[in-house]
């Protein structure tokens, strides 16, 4: 009977201590705390909880002469914790707190710098630079995602930038050969520096043949960095007279002889000696009208069909002409449609692999082709080879968007080619959508089709990791920083049925603000509220249960074995107010945070010196 009594108390202990975890997730329906109310919510619970550890955890232990068995007890529960902790942030959860997140992406920037640092030696221009060119190099990198089977560049882009890889696999492939792959670059490998450097157009394709996250330096960077460092316009200098690298590279892949080459160089090295930067290859702005002439007699694609005048021209300011060799491949069967084609000389053979070959469609000059996989954002269901050398002209993805955000004609023309009877059949015959699941798509795309955005098959058909897959993180995470509160309680509940209301006053204050302000930040990363108060409303729950059974456990447990479990629950609790609580305070409350915790740590000892034994 005494059994089940302690045990009942210590559940309803445990429930009460966590009740505010719920109470602060629900607080941020009405009220979503700013920095500064953030901050100072933090630092007083974080007082309150220091109070608490050090009174009703460490005092009694050391009254006792077990000073070394709770300082053991701790040292394990810091580490414990900190080993599962930095586990479950790998895997995301360190989204469930701001100062985990501040914590994890000032981790990766530093490990991102070492990487860097490591493929920069890997360069021939790069390896002869000082720590601190390197690291004002590393500043100028942007960072860059790219989904898997995403387009990098295509054949014939301009190279304005180059890549370093991060993370992931690139594949290089070649338009010649059906743009099959002739090199797969892994972690720390550059790509696109030789038509960088050359200021030439990209021979290959780059394709991403897995998710990938990229370095990528861009020429209007490069050049303010020669500015910057002299260590860097000389090692150029000395690259483009001893290095036979870009000549190869011109030689190779752009069919140039001896002369030409050294010709192409010579402008190069010319423009970096006389103006400390390498020349910038630009678009060429002759082709406004022989493109706007093109689209006005184009075919093969409704949705720009019988447009205003206005329209043609804005889409002739933005396409750009590029060539292609006779039985090169410009996109392939599933690959990524990321533009709009249309042919200006030449023939192309459109291969459906569903088809015979003989009932192959070749386009002549006029013609769009890829339209309907890039409007609805999916994957090419045709390869497209030139059948003679060709000249054509591509619509970036990004460009026609602008548009849709600047003319509304076009948006509103859109929205209703969507609902195009040949869209419908397109998504079923051409992208293997079941009727349902085509008529689901077009009704949901025109729905949420806002001005600037395309719709985006290709990514309704991948799985959204970011808020399912680290969801399961982020709550054990959760239950990772609820596992001390468990054992303090059922610690003291098994010993002589003693616990003080300071004890339950601190654990219930710090984790008011601690729900409040982590339940902010997971509705910032998109995870649906309901998803949230689950997650803090069982943690609740499951503190109550772990100190019911924390109570049975310790029950006739030895004052070695007390103070050891106390220890524990301490250094866990200690860890978690150093890593999170004091760090999210002082971020986003400066120097007053100090005083604050001070504040909650007396409110705690006044409970304390009102203290009467439950």
């Amino acid at each position: 009977m005494v059994i089940e009594s302690l045990v009942l108390f210590a559940l309803l202990m445990g429930l009460l201590s966590a009740l505010s975890l719920p109470l602060g997730t629900l607080t941020t329906l009405i009220w979503t705390p700013g920095d500064r109310a953030t901050a100072w919510l933090m630092a007083f619970g974080a007082g309150a909880l220091l109070s608490a550890v050090t009174i009703d955890l460490f005092a009694p232990a050391i009254n006792k002469g077990l000073f070394f068995d709770v300082a053991l007890g701790a040292i394990l529960g810091s580490l414990f914790y900190l080993l599962i902790n930095h586990q479950l942030n790998k895997q995301g959860g360190f989204l469930r707190k701001t100062a985990t997140m501040i914590q994890y992406f000032r981790n990766q920037q530093k490990i991102q710098r070492q990487k860097l640092q490591l493929s920069f030696n890997r360069l021939t221009i790069f390896n002869e630079l000082t720590q601190d060119d390197q690291y004002l190099l590393y500043q100028h990198m942007q960072r860059r995602d790219y989904k898997a089977n995403s387009i990098i560049f295509h054949s014939n882009d301009l190279l304005n930038e180059f890549y370093i890889i991060h993370k992931g696999a690139v594949n290089l492939r070649e338009p010649k050969f059906g743009l099959k792959k002739v090199d797969e670059l892994k972690e720390f490998d550059a790509f696109g520096q030789f038509g960088f450097f050359s200021s030439m157009r990209s021979s290959l394709v780059a394709q991403a043949s897995e998710d990938v996250s990229l370095w990528v330096l861009n020429r209007t960077d490069f050049n303010n960095l020669l500015a910057l460092s002299p260590t860097l316009f000389e090692s150029l200098k000395e690259y483009f007279k001893e290095s036979n690298e870009l000549q190869a590279y011109l030689k190779k892949y752009h069919y140039m002889d001896d002369a030409a080459s050294e010709k192409q160089l010579e402008v190069i090295q010319t423009t970096l000696e006389e103006e400390k930067r390498l020349p910038y290859a630009r678009e060429s702005r002759e082709f406004f009208e022989p493109a706007l002439a093109r689209l006005k007699a184009s075919r093969r694609f409704d949705l720009l069909d019988s447009c205003q005048p206005e329209l043609y021209s804005l889409l002739a300011s933005k396409v750009k002409l590029r060539q292609a060799r006779a039985g090169e491949t410009l996109f392939a069967n599933k690959s990524e449609a990321d533009r709009l084609y249309l042919l200006e000389s030449g023939s192309i053979e459109l291969i459906d692999p569903k088809k015979h070959s003989m009932n192959n469609e070749v386009l002549s000059p006029g013609d769009f082709f890829g339209g309907m996989a890039f409007v609805v954002g999916g994957l090419h269901s045709s390869t497209a080879i030139a059948c003679n050398d060709v000249s054509y002209w591509v619509l970036e993805k990004a460009d026609f968007q602008h548009l849709l955000n600047d003319v509304a004609p076009l948006y509103e023309k859109l929205q209703v080619y969507l609902k195009e009877k040949c869209i419908h059949q397109y998504l079923i015959n051409e992208q293997s959508l079941s009727e349902t699941k085509a008529q689901k798509w077009v009704k949901q795309s025109v729905k949420q089709l806002v001005p600037g955005h395309m719709p985006n098959l290709a990514g309704a058909n991948q799985r959204i990791y970011q808020h399912n897959a680290a969801y399961l993180a982020i709550w054990l995470g959760i239950f990772l920083d609820g596992i001390p509160e468990s054992l303090m309680i059922g610690a003291h509940t098994s010993n002589g049925h003693m616990i003080s209301v300071s004890l339950i006053a601190a654990i219930f204050i710090s984790n008011y603000p601690e729900a409040l302000s982590s339940s902010a930040s997971m509705k910032e990363q998109g995870i649906p509220f309901n998803k949230i108060l689950f997650a803090w409303t069982s943690l609740m729950v499951l503190t109550g249960l772990g100190a019911a059974l924390g109570s049975v456990l310790l029950s006739d447990a030895t004052p070695q074995t007390f103070a050891l479990i106390s220890g524990m629950a301490a250094g866990a609790m200690l860890t978690v107010i150093a890593e999170t609580m004091l760090p999210e305070a002082y971020t986003k409350g400066g120097s007053i945070t100090g005083f604050v915790t001070l504040m909650g740590f007396l409110c705690a000892v006044l409970f304390k010196v009102f203290d009467s034994t439950i």
